[in-house]
């Protein structure tokens, strides 16, 4: 067979795998001579298509064996066929050659891209002779909120390989969720010496800047976000400039990220209308009613809508930017007053599980550490006296907090505005750092945050308090994943203000 025939037929095995025509392609496969190695890779990929786990893992681990130079053929599979059987394929690879420091870290990076990083951390034990062992292993333990333990690891990748960036940025991350932020900034630093234009290490600078307090620092970097892979925004040179006169300009506020965020931003639209601005908000439909009822908007447009004509827009989230806001500077936090009916006893608003987002990277792993369990609200029950309303939307809200009385209007909740209405009618909502915390607090309701260990750095650090919301106060993890000791304070704080009252007075509620 010459090699022009050969590559016809290796193209045809080729075509049938992507196509996922697994018995084809073995069938192509094993028309060749069977020491070809890379007919050898192909047929394995056929195999383990077709679920023949231990055979695919035996012939890929001898090509593995035969190209140490490359990257292990588990990726290739995992590449080719992401919805097939990519772990199991790796375990049995790894029966085969236990030592393989290549294929645990492969297979751990395969872990960690779909959010197993306890077995990632496993896998990795006995792949720590390289920096990029030892990188990894940081990610897996970084996953799990395990931030103190992976700075260590963190740290040897950058000594054995200070080039690359990236552990020099991990590592800057996981020093400011532990609050060493000269530490953290210096990392953050020798990472951008290394990628200068890289504008998620820019940003992740930013956000170190802007928990330490350090503000008007941190806006000077606010420009990168605009930089972001994959970024889409409105043009550039209609940016808000900081601080302009806006007599008689129209000022667009778009809506970016996620609800709270908006909702949180939205208070800077009556401060734009007082320099002058027209100010029209372009917000997504369950923002759309609740937005025209906050002061300084003149007009609110679907997202999806065509766009008015406009002088300047800015993205709320770049309006605390655009105002240089610093802690003592933040605009008031009650921008939705409500009127408050008291009912026959008091009524408490959970919220207990935010938002996944999927499609954003990482967030499902910060989602699983900023949400809790139901059961973590059960000690609630104990607390005499009180009606408790969910709050809860989505999947969580099919599995709520057990043992309390709970009153759940959701179901018929078809915006943030039907949600605010039911909030006007509550005492204090207890909630995870969600968006009815930032709904809540602007309505200047009393709100009770249950934090995570490595918090948002709108929450500043150290702090039981918020200059976002005086009426809020902030109940954070002592140690990851460790709810308890936070619900037994919002047990004992729900207990002081409530007990013995019928129903306590507005001073009571608001203390």
């Amino acid at each position: 067979m010459d090699m022009a025939q050969r590559r016809r037929i290796l193209g045809a095995a080729l075509e049938a795998l992507e196509a996922g025509l697994w018995h084809a392609a073995e069938a192509v496969c094993r028309s060749l001579p069977p020491n070809d190695l890379d007919t050898a890779l192909l047929l394995g990929l056929a195999l383990a298509g077709k679920h023949d786990v231990a055979a695919a893992a035996e012939v890929l681990d001898k090509v593995a064996r035969q190209r140490p130079g490359h990257a292990h053929p588990c990726t290739d599979f995992a590449r080719l066929c992401p919805a097939g059987p990519v772990a199991p394929l790796f375990r049995a690879c790894l029966m085969l050659a236990p030592d393989s420091a290549r294929l645990r870290r492969a297979f751990a990076a395969w872990l960690l891209d779909h959010d197993v990083a306890p077995e990632a951390e496993l896998v990795l034990s006995k792949a720590l002779n390289s920096a990029a062992g030892q990188h990894l292993m940081g990610q897996a333990l970084t996953e799990q909120g395990k931030f103190r333990d992976a700075i260590p690891y963190f740290q040897r990748a950058a000594a054995l390989d200070p080039g690359p960036s990236m552990a020099w940025a991990n590592l800057g991350m996981v020093l400011k969720i532990e609050d060493r932020f000269d530490e953290a900034l210096a990392a953050y630093d020798e990472a951008i010496a290394r990628s200068p234009t890289d504008a998620a290490i820019r940003l992740n600078r930013m956000v170190a800047l802007l928990q330490a307090g350090r503000w008007t620092e941190a806006w000077r970097e606010g420009d990168w976000r605009l930089r972001l892979p994959g970024y889409r925004g409105l043009p550039e040179d209609r940016l808000l400039p900081p601080m302009a006169d806006l007599t008689g300009r129209t000022v667009l506020l778009t809506h970016e990220e996620g609800f709270g965020d908006t909702l949180q931003f939205l208070r800077y639209a009556p401060l734009l209308a007082e320099r002058g601005a027209t100010v029209v908000a372009a917000m997504p439909a369950p923002l759309l009613r609740l937005a025209r009822q906050i002061p300084g908007i003149a007009d609110v447009r679907p997202m999806d809508a065509s766009l008015p004509r406009y002088d300047y827009h800015c993205p709320v989230v770049s309006l605390p930017r655009a105002f240089g806001t610093t802690p003592e500077t933040i605009p008031p936090g009650d921008y939705l007053p409500v009127s408050f009916a008291p009912a026959d006893e008091p009524r408490v608003g959970l919220v207990w599980a935010g938002q996944a987002r999927p499609w954003l990277p990482g967030f499902t792993a910060l989602d699983a550490r900023r949400s809790v369990g139901a059961d973590v609200f059960a000690p609630l029950a104990a607390v005499p006296g009180v009606r408790f309303v969910s709050l809860q939307m989505g999947e969580a809200a099919k599995r709520p907090p057990p043992g309390l009385r709970l009153i759940d209007p959701m179901p018929t909740v078809r915006d943030f505005a039907d949600t605010a209405a039911i909030v006007a009618g509550l005492d204090l909502v207890i909630s995870v750092d969600t968006a009815v915390v930032h709904l809540a607090g602007a309505m200047g309701k009393p709100v009770f945050m249950l934090d995570r260990y490595d918090n948002c750095w709108r929450w500043l650090s150290g702090r039981t308090d918020t200059p976002w919301y005086p009426s809020m106060t902030i109940f954070r993890q002592d140690t990851p994943h460790d709810w308890a000791a936070p619900m037994q304070r919002i047990v004992a704080a729900l207990v002081d203000r409530f007990a013995g009252d019928t129903h306590p007075s507005p001073a009571r509620r608001m203390r």
